[in-house]
């Protein structure tokens, strides 16, 4: 087992105390993830001075490195490529990386995880439903930890993050048993979106007496809804919160201009946001605009593909991911505003992803769907096509599925409901509820 590994698994015994001290030791340092930290963070730097022809040839080198390991090692892409009418061979120059056929889910997974996957030490498998709830399921490598966050710190940078900074994290977790837990590894308190802010608040004030939290960091639509709570019922914690935060960093949603405006003005700081998925084949983040996203070419290679006058769906490529390559993998993501420079995209903005969904519990709490099914490990993801969500009452939720392998009562056993205060039912499908223009959204309304 890796360093990364045994660390990622036994974070929660790390006291805070040793996890301050680990976290002044540079990443750059660290083992298990510092060699690629360095190479990645040099990467990002070069990058940016490289000249037009500089850029062309890193990118392709990345490309046909991965696709010649995709073709000759795993045998999705020697079956795909080889119908498909391509060859690696073909792929010559920056130009020739049009050649090679694009992939989707469902071209994917119409093959067995085995057949598309590649026999990595250590990998380990992750699932995501993406904006569109149809699940998938692949493998990645503990090395990518050095890679994402040689890259993720580079982002946080522009707000003056350290990673010796702590920071308060919004997100789905569901094996937080007590409201508010250190996690030493990324040196974060994570805090239970689902709890009542109350109980929340009683035990934040205790940390914020003790420790300077300089970051806010998870998602929009759960910030936005703890911004809320501090303005209008628990002005002492905002006052408390706002005395050292620095900045706010949002993530996995569409960052809504209405969610935040809030945030900033209720803790009056700035916010800055990136677009990525638990793919990792895309990563982008807003450079100079909000709204404008700046991909990064040394994570993975972005592009488009073009549906009309305006629009385009996202292509992206991930150069590291041996275990499970993503290559030319379209993301069903709408991107519009294009910009590029010789050929290379510079920026685009999202017409069509991940946005801000809401339930509400039986305390009238929002609870974001992104936390309650995307930030937990489900496992009824393995069984089902498609996962959807309808609000029947306060704190009266349904679970639409689409599944031929599943009864509604396996369904149950099969999801994560801790932590939550909905009386949940599943209900059984044989296709998802699309809407008028044909969509299959998360939240049925």
């Amino acid at each position: 087992m890796s360093i990364a590994v045994f660390l990622k698994n036994n974070i929660k015994n790390i006291p805070l105390s040793i996890g301050k001290v680990i976290n002044r030791i540079p990443y750059s340092y660290r083992p298990g993830l510092g060699y690629v930290y360095r190479k990645r963070k040099k990467q990002i730097a070069d990058f940016e001075s490289y000249s037009s022809e500089q850029k062309h040839e890193f990118i392709f080198k990345k490309m046909k490195y991965i696709v010649d390991h995709a073709y000759f090692n795993i045998a999705f892409y020697k079956d795909y490529y080889d119908k498909s009418g391509f060859n690696p061979k073909e792929l010559k120059s920056f130009k020739d990386i049009n050649l090679i056929p694009i992939v989707n889910k469902d071209i994917l997974n119409a093959y067995n995880l085995e057949k598309r996957s590649c026999n990595i030490k250590d990998r380990y498998v992750v699932n995501t439903g993406g904006s569109s709830g149809e699940p998938f399921q692949f493998y990645i490598e503990p090395s990518s930890m050095g890679h994402e966050w040689a890259h993720m710190h580079h982002i946080w940078g522009y707000l003056n993050y350290k990673p010796k900074d702590l920071k308060i994290v919004f997100n789905g977790n569901s094996n937080i048993t007590n409201i508010i837990e250190y996690d030493a590894v990324r040196n974060h308190f994570a805090l239970d979106i689902f709890a009542d802010y109350k109980l929340v608040s009683k035990k934040l004030k205790i940390i914020l007496g003790k420790h300077k939290i300089k970051y806010l960091h998870g998602f929009p639509s759960s910030i936005y809804d703890f911004a809320l709570f501090c303005k209008n019922e628990d002005n002492e914690l905002r006052q408390m919160l706002s005395i050292n935060l620095k900045g706010v960093f949002l993530g996995s949603e569409y960052p809504h201009l209405h969610y935040r405006n809030t945030i900033e003005h209720v803790f009056d700081v700035k916010t800055i946001s990136w677009y990525g998925h638990t793919e990792r084949s895309v990563l982008a983040y807003e450079k100079n605009d909000k709204f404008k996203f700046e991909p990064f070419h040394t994570y993975g290679f972005a592009e488009s593909n073009k549906i009309d006058e305006n629009n385009s769906e996202l292509i992206a490529t991930s150069y590291y991911n041996f275990a499970s390559p993503l290559i030319r993998y379209n993301t069903n993501d709408i991107i519009s505003n294009l910009e590029l420079n010789d050929d290379i995209m510079t920026s685009f903005m999202i017409l069509k992803g991940r946005e801000g969904e809401f339930v509400v519990d039986k305390s009238k709490k929002k609870i974001s769907l992104t936390g309650l099914i995307f930030g937990r490990h489900h496992e009824i993801f393995n069984y089902s096509k498609f996962i959807q969500v309808k609000q029947t009452s306060i704190g009266v939720i349904e679970i639409h599925f689409v599944s031929r392998d599943i009864t509604e009562q396996k369904a149950e056993s099969l999801f994560d409901s801790k932590n939550l205060n909905l009386d949940i039912s599943f209900i059984k499908r044989k296709k998802p509820f699309r809407t008028i223009s044909g969509k299959v959204n998360l939240l049925i309304k």
